[in-house]
């Protein structure tokens, strides 16, 4: 028990220093994991392109391979290469569209639209190489945070708000925590797990999975290194959990009349009803103690391939069509005209106005999206506030909307439509009040 207990200590001691202690170096201040990726970006940032390329290539032949045969008959392969033909069809666009751009090989014509400074190459030279490096860096490091029992031992401290505030059961914080500080889909497919155990109603795991299953830190600092946030990081990420949390206090209120208040099936829920200190510490080292750290590594390690695969030819491909949209056309400036007054109305100058109207509605797209429309905007209230909103959207249909749709809680392209306004709505005044005291006090800069 001993042993256990200071195998919990210990990994989450390590975690919370790499993930939320600011460390000044160099005169910046952000957390150390920051200062690593910083590093490596700006020093190996051909390597790393190099390695983009590389999983491209990986991508297009394994993809193609995998539409013919079906299955590899090998998990880990057919985790990379196979999935549905519109997906996978996607993956090969994203990839070839990746090393199109990277080498020039386009026609004057289309490379003059989507591999100029402003769209393709912006994604090759600034975008892709700072996720590549920040997905290896937190998803190898996060389970330091996850799998050493800090998630079971807040959870289970935190059990008994969670009736009172989102009317779900209380071994739900155990869900929603994981989200917080893992990856933005772990919650959604844990909480579809639990409906299909019988552990939720349909009704309560669709309030899990839109009120607080969607947000991870490791996103949350990509996010805020690119909005030039960094220094005010733990600010940023606190606004981002309260106002999420009132956000999903509000929408577990509405009436959700197309979910149920029926289970998937009969079954055993978890103990919910000892909340005490010591139960949590043993629990927490109980499940220290059954988590071996070499498997982990491998877990994770495999997790950063898979993402490199799957996920960045799709980011690449989203990333780049919104940026042709927004930087070589009209599309968004014409959708959100309206909201440009009503952003003046509030308090922004209309230059402001015009940087951020796009950027509250583009999100349901990417999440990745509304940090690139509104990176070079001078106000950094602005900035804060568009980060804070899409975050507290927490919908996008390049990853966490495809999930939702195909989970067994029984969400449709509407219903995840309807959610992403009814929380952009909601959570827009809390996160503009919290800058706007921010900015009151001194934290951030006009």
């Amino acid at each position: 028990m001993v042993i256990n207990t200071f195998k919990f200590g210990f990994y989450s001691f390590m975690g919370i220093w790499l993930f939320l202690v600011p460390i000044v170096i160099g005169g910046e201040s952000a957390m150390l994991l920051g200062h690593i990726k910083s590093y490596i970006v700006n020093g190996y940032v051909g390597v790393v392109k190099s390695f983009m390329i590389g999983f491209a290539v990986v991508t297009i032949f394994g993809t193609i391979f995998g539409i013919k045969k079906k299955t590899f008959n090998d998990r880990v392969l057919d985790e990379f290469f196979i999935s549905s033909k519109f997906v996978s069809i996607v993956r090969i666009i994203g990839a070839l569209s990746l090393i199109l751009i990277a080498y020039n090989f386009l026609p004057n014509v289309i490379g003059d639209v989507v591999a100029d400074e402003g769209t393709g190459l912006m994604m090759i030279n600034e975008l892709l190489p700072t996720i590549l490096v920040t997905f290896l860096l937190e998803v190898m490091l996060i389970p330091l945070l996850t799998s050493f029992g800090l998630v079971e031992f807040i959870g289970t401290l935190i059990a008994p708000y969670m009736r009172k505030l989102f009317r779900v059961p209380g071994y739900a914080a155990i869900d929603a925590l994981a989200s917080f500080v893992g990856d933005g889909t772990i919650g959604i497919v844990v909480t579809d797990q639990q409906y299909e155990k019988g552990y939720y109603t349909q009704k309560e795991a669709a309030i899990i999975a839109t009120s607080f299953s969607l947000v991870g830190i490791s996103f949350a600092i990509m996010m805020a290194d690119l909005l030039r946030l960094s220094h005010i990081f733990g600010y940023f990420y606190g606004s981002i959990v309260v106002c999420t949390i009132l956000t999903g206090v509000v929408i577990s209120r509405l009436p959700l009349k197309k979910f149920k208040d029926d289970y998937y099936k009969e079954g055993e829920a978890p103990n919910e009803r000892d909340t005490s200190m010591s139960y949590a510490l043993r629990l927490a080292s109980d499940v220290a103690g059954r988590t071996k750290a070499t498997k982990v590594l491998k877990d994770s390690f495999l997790k950063v391939l898979t993402i490199y695969v799957t996920f960045t030819p799709v980011i690449m491909l989203i990333g780049t069509i919104g940026l042709v949209l927004a930087e070589k056309t009209t599309v968004f400036q014409v959708i959100t005209a309206p909201m440009v007054p009503f952003l003046e109305f509030i308090g922004f100058e209309r230059e402001i106005a015009q940087y951020m109207a796009p950027s509250m509605i583009i999100g349901i797209t990417d999440m990745w999206l509304p940090a690139v429309f509104i990176k070079d905007c001078p106000s950094e209230l602005a900035r804060f506030v568009i980060g804070g909103l899409t975050f507290s959207q927490l919908i996008y249909f390049s990853e966490t909307g495809i999930i939702l749709m195909n989970s067994k809680i029984g969400f449709n392209f509407f219903d995840v439509m309807k959610i992403f306004f009814l929380r952009s709505i909601v959570a827009f005044p809390m996160i503009y009040g919290v800058g706007l005291f921010m900015l009151k006090i001194g934290l951030l800069a006009n």
